[in-house]
């Protein structure tokens, strides 16, 4: 018995050192990675379950901390998928984090590619994936953002495929460059535009062409997502650069592992969809003169590497024929991105190169030179068809030349359409080469060193000849030579400190310190044998061909600007729950003399998470309230501040006319913006609900306007001088929905509101100055021989528009004295009325995705409510031919003649009050439309296990479908340009295309 007693004690005593051994702590060491990548992962979150026991993992993704065998392992990360591991008998657990597609929205690229947790953002930023981009591909990858992203204004080109995007976000701000900054991967991009129409016939110096932008270079399956920071605290970093928001495009790049290819096909055919009323007879002439086009997009990749190097390529082809007869593109672009681990992980590289050719013939031109819509508008006979004159030209004996065939003579803006697009024919070639080396070292476990270097070279060459018996007005009797290259390099490098650590159980600190340098140089000739040089000998297009005189221009121009800067950003957090978010920045530029050269602009911002500060009903998951100012400026041109004067070809020496100057006695000083903006985002019921609402109030001063002047005091008609304030306020809403979510089906929803109130605050500050004209206002675009015109006026708006418009008695009826139509001069600008403004009170998206088994369906409507448009094509058409269909109708039109009120017919009202010059007042529409805008049925084919493909998915698409509502006679969603001038009028513009087609995705 006492022997059985002893054995049970011993036992017993044993059983207890065990559980001893086993509950003594020990110290547990490892290594987390990402998983798709194997890179290390720092700032993962490691905590011991059920006790406060935790540490976070350095910049090399390791950690220690002290844990029991049994004892479980958290480990999270912001955008990846937490796991939990069980301490056993090794000191070493090492781990792997999967990407969690619902939490990687909440980390986000941001100003000079630094990631931030969303929650710790102090300001408004909007992401799309690149999966939502390319559900509907389009050939310029921005066009997908219109209705998608909230407070962001795109406008499609009149030029088809391949041509420029305006887009502005916030609203109009200055009188110079309103477009915002666009980055990859953390560096600016060079994104030069060569040619915009400057006023409604379109630049008839430069061949009235749309130079295209450096957006439609890029390949969209190379896009892995794009931020937009739609405000100045979120692009102050940029310095001058950032003015108007940032787009951020981060790019693909290899993942380690099994070795995959990627390839998608995109088809679709192309009509011209969206054009003015006309009689039938005309309407079939357009339409046998039209074609159908279609655009095919091809994309291929391979990616994949080991733990410490990971490869991506890219190959992608665009081919494309417009609806425009001979309207052709080609496009090719390659991209090779390499990255690897060096030295355990202490230095990491990234190297990428991109390159893209484009070649555009014939692209479509709005304005009314070199337009072959106008003559293909205007034909009427009644004996012959527009194709009659397809055969454009016979031979004329006298000069034994083929010469223009048309039904009547030729005028300054019509000619015959198929003569233009064969005998006037215009080639871009576009081309694009960016190199970018990044290289990190991390110093220790809370600082890492970045330097970076990026190569941006943009050729852009632009060839137009114009045959013998075109146009006088347009070419001489030997016909016209034109050609324009431009060379744009920019060198970008920074060096950049980043400090990661936290300073005490409470507080933490993320920031960074840098320098950067900017040197952009442009190489530019221009060759034009000119509208009065002409040709010594009729359709030899070369440059020993121009007559040897002063009309005509042969220009070459050099210039360069560097910018140098310093800048610091950090990010301060208390408790993971209240974050200041600080940054500085001080830029010096070349372009003003040294003693003001030097620009400061800061920011501040604040945000709490009010859901983790307070204690909130269970149905709110994420509660945040933000709020933040900054001020941003905008630089000069390489010769505005000193520009030279122009020396003229063929011994004409130096230009008489003065270049415009700053006023004498002025310090030039960039405009600057001043912004403030507030917000809060909501996440109900398990994030199934969430909404962002902002409202942001802007301040743009110092406008750096030309004043009319006196030239006998400065020897020129105007001089630069800072004035003026712009202001912009408004709401920005998005908000999305997951209503369904089991196992067969999810919808997801989200809606997209915004509204921007813009006031031209002050256009002179009231410098007293001799020599100074006081201004009336500012001209974006002048009337010149037309009735149509864009000014800037105290009180108004940017985008105002201004007519010639019909005086009207007490009744509204049209006042008609004699044979000649009254015309208002109440209250105008430059003999203009104010008819209304370009721009829309509100915008409104609403985009889709279901998800039902195998089965995509995504549709996006959106919508763009008030503002106005101007049918200057309905003013023209109407002016010189009968062939808009209200012409035709048999209708009247009430009107006064001579007091007296009676009617008249709308062929001859129209007809009167019609034309280039006329009452263009009666052409104004509401721009008010709502459209579906992107359209995609899907289907995913399930695939056997042995299959040599891992995911084949099919859609039927369709883009710019059709309108819910539409009161203009064109779409006003397309611009005439993408400057400032030209907003809300449609000038012969190409007609927008409904496309609709077919998208193929392998990976294997």
């Amino acid at each position: 018995m006492k022997q059985n007693l002893r054995t049970l004690f011993l036992f017993s005593f044993l059983l207890l050192i065990m559980q001893i051994s086993f509950a003594q702590e020990k110290s547990i060491t490892g290594t987390v990675t990402s998983k798709t990548d194997g890179i290390p992962l720092p700032g993962v979150n490691v905590i011991v379950q059920g006790t406060s026991n935790g540490a976070q993992t350095d910049f090399d993704g390791n950690y220690s901390i002290t844990a029991s065998v049994g004892d479980i392992l958290n480990f999270s990360y912001v955008g990846m998928t937490a796991i939990q591991i069980t301490v056993g008998n090794s000191s070493v657990i090492n781990a792997q984090l999967e990407e969690d597609a619902e939490q990687l929205s909440e980390v986000v690229i941001t100003a000079l590619g630094i990631k931030k947790s969303r929650k710790s953002l102090t300001y408004a930023a909007q992401d799309i994936n690149a999966d939502e981009l390319n559900k509907v591909r389009q050939t310029n990858p921005v066009n997908s953002l219109s209705g998608k992203v909230a407070g962001v204004a795109v406008s499609r080109s009149a030029s088809g495929a391949g041509g420029s995007v305006k887009v502005t976000l916030r609203g109009n701000s200055s009188i110079g460059n309103n477009q915002p900054l666009y980055v990859i991967d953390g560096v600016p991009l060079s994104n030069p535009t060569s040619g915009q129409p400057s006023d409604t016939f379109g630049d008839a110096s430069g061949g009235n062409r749309d130079g295209g932008d450096a957006l439609s270079l890029i390949n969209p399956d190379d896009i892995e997502s794009l931020t937009v920071l739609k405000g100045a605290s979120a692009s102050a970093l940029y310095g001058s650069a950032g003015l108007n928001g940032v787009i951020l495009i981060t790019t693909k790049k290899g993942k380690s592992g099994s070795f995959k290819v990627d390839f998608s096909s995109n088809l679709t055919v192309d009509s011209a969809a969206y054009a003015m009323d006309f009689n039938s007879t005309t309407q079939n002439n357009i339409d046998d003169f039209l074609t159908t086009g279609f655009t095919s997009i091809n994309s291929i990749s391979a990616s994949g590497g080991t733990e410490n190097a990971q490869t991506y390529f890219s190959y992608s082809n665009t081919f494309s024929e417009g609806v425009l007869p001979t309207n052709e593109l080609k496009q090719h672009t390659f991209n090779v991105r390499e990255t690897a681990q060096f030295f355990d992980g202490k230095v990491t590289a990234n190297a990428s190169v991109m390159a893209s050719t484009q070649n555009i013939k014939n692209r479509p031109v709005s304005g009314l030179y070199f337009n072959p819509l106008v003559g293909a508008y205007a034909f009427e006979s009644a004996s012959e068809s527009l194709s009659d004159y397809s055969n454009f030209e016979a031979l004329d004996p006298n000069r034994n030349i083929m010469a223009q065939r048309w039904f009547r003579g030729t005028s300054d803006i019509e000619q015959n359409p198929y003569w233009i697009i064969n005998r006037n024919v215009g080639k871009d070639v576009n081309n694009k080469l960016v190199a970018s080396l990044n290289l990190n070292f991390k110093i220790n476990d809370w600082l890492s060193l970045q330097t970076r270097g990026t190569y941006d070279k943009s050729q852009l060459s632009y060839e137009k000849k114009v045959y013998a018996t075109t146009e006088a007005t347009l070419a001489p009797l030997n016909g016209r030579y034109i050609v324009n290259e431009t060379d744009f390099t920019q060198l970008y490098g920074d060096v950049i400190a980043n400090i990661n650590t936290q300073i005490n159980e409470t507080t933490s600190v993320s920031a960074i310190i840098g320098t950067s340098t900017t040197r952009n140089t442009t190489e530019s000739l221009v060759a034009d044998s000119g509208t009065n040089g002409g040709l010594q000998f009729a359709n030899v297009f070369a440059y020993q061909n121009f007559n040897g005189n002063p009309a005509v221009n042969l220009t070459q121009r050099s210039l360069e600007t560097r910018v140098n800067s310093v800048f610091a950003s950090a990010t301060i957090g208390f408790n993971d729950r209240v974050f200041i978010d600080l940054t500085a920045r001080n830029d010096w530029t070349s372009t003003l003399p040294a003693v003001n050269n030097s620009f400061f602009y800061p920011s501040v911002g604040v945000t709490g998470i009010l859901s983790e500060i307070f204690e909130l009903p269970k149905n709110v998951s994420f509660a945040k309230l933000r709020a933040s100012y900054a001020e941003v400026g905008n630089g000069f041109a390489a010769d505005q501040i000193a520009p030279n004067n122009t020396i003229i070809f063929g011994g004409g020496g130096v230009n008489s006319q003065s270049p415009i100057r700053p006023f004498p006695g002025s310090t030039p000083k960039p405009e600057r913006q001043k912004s403030f903006e507030i917000g809060t985002e909501w996440k109900f019921n398990n994030n199934r609900i969430g909404i962002d609402l902002g409202y942001y109030n802007t301040k743009t001063v110092d406008q750096y306007y030309p004043f009319s002047t006196s030239t006998s005091i400065i020897g020129a008609a105007q001089a630069y001088l800072n004035s003026g304030e712009i202001s912009n306020t408004g709401i920005e809403i998005s908000a999305f929905a997951i209503p369904v979510q089991n196992e067969d089906l999810k919808w997801t929803t989200t809606v997209n509101f915004a509204s921007n109130k813009n006031k031209i605050v002050k256009i002179y500050n009231g410098q007293v100055l001799e020599g100074l004209i006081e201004p009336e206002f500012f001209t974006l675009s002048s009337k010149g021989v037309n009735t149509f015109g864009s000014y800037l006026v105290e009180g108004g708006s940017f985008g105002d528009i201004y007519a010639q418009v019909v005086r009207r008695n007490a009744d509204g009826l049209p006042i008609i004295e004699g044979d000649a139509v009254i015309a208002n001069d109440d209250n105008t600008i430059d003999g203009l009325t104010k008819v209304g403004n370009a721009n829309p009170d509100f915008t409104l998206g609403w985009n889709n995705s279901f998800e039902y088994k195998n089965f995509t369906v995504d549709f996006l409507i959106d919508g763009k409510f008030g503002g106005e448009t101007m049918s200057m094509t309905e003013a023209i058409v109407e002016g010189f031919s009968n062939n808009s269909s209200r012409e035709t109708s048999n209708g009247t039109v009430n009107v006064q003649v001579d007091g007296a009120a009676t009617t008249m017919s709308a062929q001859d009202y129209y007809g009167k009050v019609g034309g280039r010059n006329g009452f263009t007042g009666e052409y104004i529409y509401s721009a008010t439309n709502v459209r579906l805008a992107e359209f995609a049925l899907g289907y995913n084919f399930n695939l056997a296990e042995n299959s040599f493909f891992s995911r084949i998915k099919a859609s039927l698409i369709g883009n710019n479908l059709f309108f819910f509502h539409k009161d203009a006679p064109h779409d006003p969603n397309v611009s005439l340009s993408t400057g400032n001038s030209l907003q809300g009028v449609d000038v012969l513009g190409l007609p927008s295309t409904r496309s609709i087609g077919l998208n193929l995705n392998l990976t294997f």
